[in-house]
């Protein structure tokens, strides 16, 4: 047997036992990502010790149902705090069924939740959740109504009832259980749920279907302002939420929902939030969003998840769906962006969190998602990026993949507005936009989407981004670990100003969220130049008069820029290349390498890009000199290390 099969097997049995270990010390951890244990539920032999630990961006604590015992205690908040890393265990000495929640994502009974049975103990899950028949009641709260507070209202609720609300200040904090509810303001403006910035949620709904949030504000809230967790069909519309401590509307493992009309400012995460669905079966459109750390963010969520006809201005960053380890079911994938106004987003002074300052002053970023569709939107007047496809690392990377960006209008970003960043991703592809500049240069033409869809040879090319825009990238996400976060900064940010009332032919008609999904019709959408003020549609006109051919600025800086950042993209082809074929003119004339070795090291060239044709010239047996090696190798790594540096110089992004 050959050193090398030996050495294959031996790496193959370490890592299988590898596995298998992490495997059964696995089996008594419980993951805590954002809003969900896993697993939920787990069966462990009497006196067996279970770890919680925290993966998730979130704070979380795990407490007992019963109250009998919790992770984490505060004497300065109403419940203590997990962080990311944090670990908790507890053993358990006696069989039975234990329940524990989350006090911060649930209720002891519906949420963030979770099982342990502990010995050979009887358990039935619960039963599905069935629609009922439903009331058509209307309970009115206010000052001089039948029901003080919200919540006296909500919890005397039967399914399907209407809320109905009158105007004033509630400091209340709202938990729903009931399904098919409508919770309904009279007046959008003055109808107001205050936080007093000492509760968590506004208005949350756990494991509950069809609930309907209609026609008021919220506000002051230290996590988020309305909260949906685990929801067949919801609907927030007309809402008013602003100066919440996370989120401002928020639909978490939910589905067959739509948030439409709404204002979202002043929040440190993103003003709308879709987390862990697919397919999500959800549409947002008709929002204005701005002042917020992220417009936008959407965390493994996709599938039938439609942005559209938004306005997403003067936020940090404007739209970012993402893919994080955090939450499950990674990767976020086929959100379909069309038809948005995505301007001016580079307000440095909204409240934010790490993941915003990464993303500061960028229009649209989609980092590790897969098959978006990114069409038919403005997008103008950015710090740094336009639009941009990158990787996105977590606990694992993941790239960017069949990623579309088609007939946008992308204009004046201060670095560029079209970029493919990182060394991999097959798929993505750029056509028909309006754009002065792009990373790579000649991005269209080189990932062309009709070349890719056709089975062209655009499709059987090594595709790849430029790699000195994942460095830069990776240059933000340093910066945003240093930089020190006013966390109280969301309290004081400016109030908006009174928003568009819902318009009713009934009032006191429910309208719970019920078959509230459609597919849009995306072929009748335009660029939406009529969501530009005049002021906007002056300064964009004067901006396509600079639109130059290949997307490329004639400007003698630019030029240079064009040069270096074209080196530095074709230069891995070049040296992969010379590499390969020192590779093979050795395979053919080395006679130390015969039979089953050198068809082995001519798969491991051909099939392992870059690395494969390394390993060979590096510790293979490669015959020829080592200066000539040297020279290939290291010469040409220090020859793009320098064009990168040059390229980022004489960009003027360092």
């Amino acid at each position: 047997m050959s050193r090398y099969l030996k050495l294959s097997i031996l790496i193959f049995f370490l890592a299988a036992c590898s596995n298998a270990e992490a495997g059964s010390e696995d089996s008594l951890i419980i993951r805590i990502v954002d809003d969900e244990f896993s697993p939920k539920i787990i069966n462990v032999p009497v006196g067996s010790t279970v770890i919680w630990e925290s993966g998730g961006s979130n704070n979380h604590n795990v407490i007992a149902s019963d109250g009998s015992w919790q992770a984490i205690s505060s004497d300065y908040f109403e419940y203590g705090i997990i962080t990311k890393g944090d670990q908790y265990e507890h053993t358990f000495e006696e069989p039975g069924i234990y329940e524990y929640y989350c006090p911060y994502h649930g209720t002891n009974s519906k949420g963030m939740v979770g099982t342990i049975i502990v010995g050979d103990v009887e358990y039935t899950a619960p039963a599905e959740k069935v629609d009922m028949e439903l009331s058509t009641n209307v309970l009115e709260v206010g000052t001089d109504k039948e029901f003080a507070t919200i919540q006296n209202a909500v919890d005397k609720a039967l399914n399907g009832d209407l809320i109905l609300i009158s105007p004033g200040v509630y400091n209340e904090s709202v938990t729903v259980t009931t399904p098919y509810l409508t919770i309904r303001g009279t007046d959008r403006n003055s109808v107001i749920i205050d936080g007093e910035f000492m509760r968590e949620n506004g208005i949350q709904i756990y494991d509950t279907d069809g609930v309907s949030v209609e026609n008021l504000s919220v506000r002051n809230f230290s996590l988020n302002g309305i909260y949906w967790n685990g929801s067949k069909g919801f609907k927030g519309s007309y809402l008013t939420v602003y100066n919440n401590g996370d989120y401002g509307v928020y639909a978490f493992d939910s589905t067959d929902g739509i948030f439409d009309n709404v204002y979202a400012s002043g929040h440190p995460d993103s003003g709308i939030y879709i987390g862990q669905c697919y397919p999500c079966n959800t549409l947002i459109y008709d929002n204005v969003v701005e002042g917020n750390a992220l417009g936008y963010s959407g965390t493994n969520a996709g599938g039938h998840l439609y942005l559209y006809r938004n306005i997403w201005r003067d936020n940090m960053s404007g739209i970012v769906p993402n893919t994080l380890d955090s939450e499950l079911n990674p990767p976020g994938r086929e959100t379909t962006i069309i038809s948005n106004l995505v301007l001016d987003n580079n307000n440095y002074a909204a409240p934010t969190n790490r993941f915003g300052l990464v993303a500061k002053g960028m229009g649209i970023v989609v980092p590790g998602r897969v098959g978006d569709i990114i069409e038919k939107n403005i997008v103008v007047n950015h710090d740094k990026y336009g639009i941009v496809a990158s990787p996105m690392l977590d606990a694992k990377l993941y790239f960017s993949q069949h990623v579309q960006v088609k007939n946008n209008l992308v204009l004046d970003s201060g670095y560029t507005d079209l970029a493919l960043a990182g060394p991999w991703g097959p798929g993505n592809c750029y056509e028909g936009n309006i754009y002065q500049t792009s990373t790579p240069p000649l991005l269209e033409q080189l990932h062309n989407c009709s070349s890719i869809n056709d089975g062209g040879l655009l499709s059987r090319l090594p595709l790849q981004g430029d790699v000195s825009g994942l460095m830069m990238l990776a240059g933000f996400f340093a910066e945003a670990q240093n930089e020190e976060l006013d966390k109280n900064r969301y309290k004081e940010y400016v109030w908006p100003k009174e928003q568009v009332n819902m318009s009713f032919e009934d009032i006191t008609k429910p309208n719970p969220a019920i078959n509230l999904f459609f597919i849009p019709n995306l072929d009748a959408m335009e660029l939406p130049y009529d969501l530009m003020d005049d002021q906007n549609l002056d300064n964009l006109y004067e901006a396509k008069k600079e639109i130059i051919m290949s997307g490329v600025p004639i400007s003698s800086p630019s030029i240079w820029q064009l040069l270096f950042q074209l080196y530095g993209y074709l230069m891995p082809f070049v040296l992969y290349s010379a590499w390969t074929a020192l590779a093979l003119y050795d395979l053919n004339t080395n006679k130390q390498v015969v039979g089953g070795k050198k068809y082995m090291w001519l798969a491991i060239v051909f099939l392992v890009p870059f690395f494969g044709v390394l390993a060979y010239h590096l510790v293979g047996p490669s015959s020829i000199s080592k200066t000539m090696k040297y020279a290939a190798i290291g010469g040409g790594l220090i020859s793009y290390l320098l064009i990168l540096i040059l390229t980022a110089v004489v960009s003027g992004l360092v």
